[in-house]
C-alpha cells in the first residue's frame, strides 16, 4: 500500500562536474558522485574541449557505469569555467544545484548534508558551504579545515544565527534526517566578505543563482567567486562546519592562498588580473540590480556592500560609478548611529535606577 502520510517529495539536486584537462582526477570525482547516501540527483559533466583525453576517458566511463542519471556534455571549444558552469546549469532544472571541480571529491554524505541544512525549519537561504579536507595531487591528506569558512572556530559567532537540527520535517522525511555534531550558522545578506569555503563545497538554490548566471560577466575563472558572493546577496548563507569533501592542492590552483599547494599563487601576475576582473564583474552585476536588491535588503545595502568591496579591492576606488555610495559621510552616520545606540542604553538604564 503506498505510503501517503508525506504530502510532498523531496527535492532532486543537479550536480554539474566542470572538467577540463583533469583525466586523472574526473574518474575518482564521478565516483564520488555515484556514492552519495542521498540518491534524487542528476549530474553533468561538462569537458571544457579538454586536449587530454578527457572527454574520451569520461564516455568510455559513462559507458560502463551505465547510470541515466549520469550524461556528458562536451564542449567543443574551451570557454572557462564560467561557461562549464552556465552549460551546465542549463542542461538541467533542479530546484538544488552543486558544482564539483573534477579534481575534487565528495564524501559520501555532502548532498544529504547540504539538503538537510537547507531544508531546516528555522531559516532559508541561497547558499549553503561545508568545509573541506585539504590534500595533496596523490590523495594524502595537508590539513583537516579551510580556513577562509566562516565557521565558529573559538565560540558563536555573533553575526550569525544557530540552526537547529532535524525538526518536525526530518520526522516527517526520514530521506533528509541527517545527524551532526558539526554546528550550522545562518549569514544574512548584510554580512559581507568571503564567507564560504571553495567551489566543490557550495550548494545554491536555483532561484538565487539563475540571475547570476545570466549576467554578462567578463571573467572566465574564479566564476564561484562572483556565483557565491552574488548569490548570497538574493537570501544569506547556510555555513556548515562539517568537512564534507576533499579538496585537492596539486600545484596548479589559481587561486589558493595556501603556503603549501605548491606555491603561493595569489603573488602571480595572472591571480592579480584575474582578481581585478572578478572585482569590476562583482561592481557591474550590483550596480544592474541595485534597485530589487535595496528593495529586498534594505536601502543602505548598495553602499555598505560597495564600501567593503572598495576596501578589499582598492582599484575600484577611482570608478565614478561608485562615488555616489562611497561618501565621506559614510563614517559619520556609521559614529551617529553608534551615539544613538550608547544613548538608548544610557537612558534603559536611567529608566531602571540603575
Amino acid at each position: 500500500m503506498e505510503d501517503t502520510s508525506r504530502p510532498f517529495e523531496l527535492p532532486r539536486v543537479a550536480v554539474v562536474i566542470t572538467c577540463f584537462n583533469y583525466r586523472p582526477y574526473v574518474e575518482q570525482a564521478i565516483r564520488s558522485v555515484l556514492a552519495q547516501t542521498y540518491r534524487n540527483w542528476e549530474c553533468v559533466i561538462v569537458d571544457d574541449a579538454s586536449t587530454d583525453g578527457s572527454a574520451d576517458h569520461v564516455r568510455q566511463l559513462l559507458r560502463d557505469i551505465d547510470d541515466p542519471r549520469l550524461r556528458l556534455l562536451a564542449r567543443t571549444e574551451n570557454g572557462g569555467q564560467t561557461a562549464g558552469f552556465r552549460d551546465g546549469f542549463a542542461a538541467t532544472d533542479a530546484p538544488f544545484v552543486a558544482f564539483l571541480d573534477a579534481d575534487d571529491v565528495w564524501l559520501p554524505d555532502f548532498l544529504l548534508a547540504h539538503l538537510s541544512a537547507n531544508l531546516n525549519t528555522t531559516h532559508s537561504a541561497a547558499l549553503s558551504s561545508s568545509d573541506v579536507f585539504l590534500v595533496d595531487g596523490d590523495g594524502t591528506l595537508l590539513g583537516g579545515t579551510f580556513l577562509a569558512l566562516r565557521k565558529p572556530r573559538s565560540g558563536a559567532d555573533r553575526s550569525g544565527v544557530a540552526i537547529a537540527p532535524g525538526g518536525r520535517l526530518a520526522g516527517m522525511a526520514p530521506g533528509i534526517a541527517y545527524a551532526s555534531e558539526h554546528p550550522v550558522t545562518y549569514f544574512a545578506p548584510a554580512v559581507t566578505g568571503w564567507l564560504w569555503s571553495q567551489c566543490s563545497a557550495i550548494m545554491y538554490r536555483r532561484g538565487a543563482l539563475e540571475p547570476v548566471l545570466s549576467f554578462p560577466f567578463k571573467a572566465k575563472v574564479g566564476t564561484d567567486y562572483l556565483t557565491a558572493t552574488l548569490a548570497h546577496q538574493a537570501g544569506g548563507s547556510l555555513i556548515l562546519s562539517e568537512g564534507l569533501g576533499l579538496y585537492r592542492l596539486h600545484g596548479s590552483n589559481l587561486s589558493t592562498g595556501t603556503a603549501f599547494a605548491g606555491g603561493n599563487v595569489r603573488q602571480t601576475p595572472a591571480y592579480r588580473s584575474y582578481r581585478s576582473v572578478l572585482a569590476a564583474d562583482a561592481a557591474d552585476y550590483l550596480l544592474a540590480n541595485s534597485a530589487w536588491l535595496s528593495d529586498l535588503n534594505g536601502r543602505n545595502f548598495i553602499a555598505a556592500f560597495l564600501t567593503q568591496h572598495v576596501r578589499q579591492f582598492p582599484e575600484l576606488a577611482g570608478d565614478p560609478r561608485l562615488a555616489r555610495y562611497l561618501t565621506r559621510g559614510q563614517p559619520w552616520r556609521r559614529l551617529r548611529l553608534h551615539i544613538a545606540q550608547r544613548l538608548r542604553r544610557l537612558g534603559g538604564r536611567n529608566s531602571t535606577g540603575t
